[in-house]
């Protein structure tokens, strides 16, 4: 079967993939190619295995990561495809550990991530020392653990920073850093974008990453607040700039699916209860995909303030005028319209506020 991946009508026999998938245990099981896109999952070829064994062709003009899906299941094989012939072993048991070869690029992808574990297992063990630190409501012990967990995190971007920009003419590189660009600041994310190689301009994955940091420009700290309006609860277009009237305004993204959204809600309604006479708002912008959740999480969680949601989850629209990647994410307009603050938490919020509009 032939994937239709490229934008060109050429059909360029240096630009052709085959996958040849022998699958132990998949029988006729029918395994579908796919990929994420746009927050989305995509399906672009399938094939009925016989006897466990099948092919897929297409066309590809640059390095990407798909999946290999075997329908009616929750197995999905990853692999990095490029121009030429790949070999997928997998075991239907064991699906986890397929072999793959013919592609240097997924060789790249597993020597990468197996230079990081030592930091996944770090976090991990975090984890679980933050679980059980949890059950005995050891709050102090918890901080500790997130402080070192953060840590970790920072330790493990760093490497991934310095990585990039010594392999700048791999996909791979655009790939791992678009898959990890919500833990970059602006400033480290174009520093990394901007070294890669004009030979992989046309990476899907680069093309993605220079319009983010586009965004992120337009909409950091010194910037006037980008407006825009979406449908309240009750079906009312409500636009960001009716609130933002001369008050301060913190710009809150979240979700009702989202539980360090939810745990940090209570600080967001402290905040509100206490400034809100003295010039203070705030304008939720949920990411949910569910009406009822959204409205109920409202109630539950008593968030008395302006909401609203176009119902598209990682495709909200207001998230992609601010580049949002991961939620809860927020930022703070002062009465010019300018954003001054981004992501105040827990006592940062209260602390600013406090600054700016007394105790």
């Amino acid at each position: 079967m032939i994937v239709g991946i490229t934008t060109s009508c050429e059909n360029k026999k240096e630009n052709k993939f085959k996958l040849a998938l022998d699958i132990e245990n998949g029988a006729d099981s029918v395994i579908i190619l796919t990929k994420r896109q746009g927050g989305e999952m995509v399906n672009l070829d399938s094939v009925s295995l016989v006897d466990g064994k099948g092919t897929i062709t297409g066309n590809i003009n640059m390095p990407e990561f798909y999946y290999l899906m075997v329908k009616g299941t929750r197995i999905y094989i990853p692999v990095f495809a490029e121009a030429g012939d790949i070999v997928v072993k997998a075991n239907m048991n064991n699906p986890r550990n397929p072999i793959i070869s013919g592609s240097i690029a997924h060789e790249t992808f597993n020597a990468y991530n197996d230079s990081v574990s030592v930091f996944d297992k770090q976090a991990s063990l975090l984890s679980s020392q933050y679980g059980e630190a949890n059950k005995q409501n050891d709050v102090a012990l918890m901080k500790k653990i997130e402080e070192e967990y953060m840590g970790i995190e920072k330790l493990k971007t760093n490497y991934l920073i310095e990585y990039a920009i010594k392999n700048n003419s791999n996909v791979v590189s655009a790939f791992l850093v678009l898959n990890n660009s919500y833990k970059f600041e602006l400033d480290e994310l174009d520093q990394v974008v901007s070294s890669f190689d004009p030979s992989i301009d046309s990476s899907d994955y680069v093309v993605d990453l220079k319009q983010q940091v586009s965004t992120l420009k337009k909409a950091a700290v010194g910037q006037s607040f980008i407006d825009f309006a979406l449908n309240d609860p009750e079906g009312n277009p409500i636009a960001l700039s009716s609130v933002a009237n001369g008050n301060y305004v913190l710009v809150d993204f979240w979700a009702s699916w989202c539980s360090p959204c939810r745990a940090e809600n209570p600080n967001v309604v402290l905040a509100y209860n206490k400034f809100h006479d003295k010039g203070f708002d705030v304008f939720g912008v949920s990411f949910d995909k569910d009406y009822a959740k959204w409205v109920e999480a409202i109630a539950v969680d008593d968030l008395t303030w302006t909401h609203v949601s176009d119902l598209k989850y990682w495709n909200s629209a207001a998230g992609k005028l601010y580049g949002i990647q991961s939620i809860p994410q927020n930022i703070l307009i002062d009465p010019n319209g300018i954003i001054i603050e981004k992501n105040l938490r827990g006592k940062d919020l209260q602390d600013k506020l406090t600054e700016l509009l007394g105790d």
